[in-house]
């Protein structure tokens, strides 16, 4: 027995030597030149190619250019809905079918994060990026060119897909770049990017519809991801750890070979052992977040209230335009401009994210370094009683007698509640299953984005069979009922981790992880 402790003690120290930088294995290949050591590479301590050893300038550029494709992505969604009056009476079909190519998109977003998220581990996040972007921008060619409907409708599904890229690997990438104790500010920045982008669609896309025609709208929007391609191209560099370690033990094999060092034959990274095949990444991607979804309750209620904040969000391109539109008597231009409420209140909300990104890391301290996922949900309790009464008040402020900017403040508060409550969500699921993570949010988002789609094709028939006031009196009576989700995570959660097996075995580990 004491042998064999030995044994394993002697193996462990005797790995522990061979896993090295790359100068190191050079420097020990060279010592051995005929021996074929099992070195294993990983970054040194202050490894300028280490992407959380970048500068902070950079990693904040890179933090705000994926970010910002998330609001790009949700412009080429929702943009749709400033022509759809004119695209209805242009191929002569009903309002439910352009409704359709706004939902076709949505749904794109829950197909293409399952296909990318493995293909971004497999190849890199960069290319990911750069592939999919590209195909993004090169579908709006044919939406502006359009001769049918049907033409619209493919290819919406299809840039909805590729759109998607920024869901499976803007959230990958700032977990690449920053520490978990670091990523608050970050991981504010995308969550704002989630719930500004949306309403901003239609401000921006609303007079061109009006003056320039829907054709011009993809015109636009055509520039703007081509613009934003270049910008991905030349300026973001990969950031997944295990693909730059691959690359660098590939330099370092190569010059081994050169040498004529036989620890080429055996040089590796400190991935390589845990990395998988393409099929097994799908295999996992396909079925692991179902089974999250289905036997893990925070993910099972995260989906739920994601998936319905959400569905609100992409509900409102159809609602408000009846509310503006039919009750105020705006025009196309000025239906776009009501949505302005919508997305001050994310921005307000951004304002006071650094009280909650205070007590989170106070509560850290007196945890002894060790991660507290329940306190990112502190401020999700007041944002979750924002939605109900802000819904309460857009609906029963919709009659056309009260001021118009009375029900776009209601909406600001909405706006500010969502982001709230989205952000500490996203942020309670990464902190309680780490490196399941990534098989947790898939589950979430691809719940959020079939959601999302579906709720625009009944919101016309809802706020017209039950009346504007009542319709919007539904969704909050809805949402009062999800209101108790944030105070059973942030009072309960840690029983319910604890149960968990896939969250459990995180309790003892502190915030850092490496990717």
């Amino acid at each position: 027995m004491s042998d064999r402790v030995d044994s394993e003690k002697a193996e462990y120290h005797r790995d522990e030597d061979l896993t090295v930088t790359d100068e190191q294995a050079l420097a020990k290949a060279r010592e051995s030149p005929d021996e074929a050591l099992p070195l294993l590479i990983t970054f040194a301590p202050e490894d300028r190619e280490h992407p959380r050893n970048w500068p902070r300038w950079r990693k904040w550029y890179i933090t705000c250019l994926v970010s910002m494709l998330n609001v790009f992505t949700t412009w080429c969604a929702g943009g749709i809905s400033s022509g759809a009056s004119e695209i209805a009476t242009e191929f002569d079909v009903s309002s439910e079918v352009t409704t359709l190519a706004l939902s076709l998109y949505v749904l794109g977003y829950a197909v293409g994060p399952v296909l990318l998220a493995p293909l971004s581990e497999y190849f890199g996040r960069q290319p990911v990026y750069v592939v999919s972007w590209f195909l993004l921008f090169l579908f709006q060619l044919p939406l502006a060119l359009a001769p049918n409907i049907g033409t619209i409708l493919v290819c919406r599904f299809i840039a909805g897909c590729a759109g998607g890229a920024p869901l499976t690997n803007t959230g990958g990438s700032i977990s690449d770049l920053w520490s978990r104790n670091e990523c608050g500010g970050p991981m504010a920045v995308y969550g704002l990017s989630s719930t500004f982008g949306p309403p901003m669609a239609l401000v921006v896309t609303g007079y061109i519809g009006l003056n320039a025609g829907w054709r011009m709208i993809f015109w636009v929007l055509m520039a703007i991801t081509g613009g934003v391609w270049i910008l991905l191209v030349l300026t973001v560099p990969e950031t997944r750890h295990s693909i730059i370690l691959q690359r660098k033990t590939r330099r370092v094999r190569r010059q081994m070979e050169a040498e004529h060092l036989r620890s080429a034959e055996s040089v590796a990274d400190v991935f390589a052992e845990d990395r998988k095949g393409l099929h097994q990444l799908f295999a996992i991607t396909l079925t692991r977040p179902f089974r999250f979804l289905f036997t893990e309750p925070i993910t099972t209620f995260s989906a739920i209230y994601n998936g319905f904040l959400y569905g609100l969000v992409y509900l409102f391109n159809e609602s408000f335009p009846l509310v503006f539109g039919d009750g105020h008597g705006f025009n196309g231009g000025q239906q776009g401009l009501a949505f302005l409420g919508l997305a001050i209140g994310p921005l307000l909300a951004f304002c006071c994210y650094p009280l909650q990104e205070r007590y989170y890391l106070r509560r850290v301290a007196q945890n002894d370094g060790r991660g507290v996922p329940e306190a990112r949900m502190w401020m999700a309790r007041g944002g979750a009683l924002l939605i109900p009464i802000s819904l309460f008040w857009f609906g029963w402020t919709s009659y056309s007698s009260v001021h118009w900017i009375v029900p776009i403040i209601a909406s600001a508060f909405f706006g500010a509640g969502i982001y709230i409550v989205i952000l500490s969500i996203l942020n309670y699921v990464v902190d309680s299953y780490q490196t399941y993570s990534a098989s947790a949010l898939a589950g979430v988002i691809l719940v959020r984005n079939t959601v999302g789609a579906g709720f625009p094709l009944f919101a016309t028939q809802m706020y017209t069979k039950l009346d504007y006031e009542w319709a919007s009196s539904l969704l909050g009576f809805i949402s009062l009922l999800l209101v108790p989700i944030p105070f059973l995570f942030f009072y309960k959660g840690e029983a319910i981790r604890y149960k968990s097996p896939w969250a459990r075995e995180h309790f003892d580990q502190t915030e850092d992880s490496s990717h």
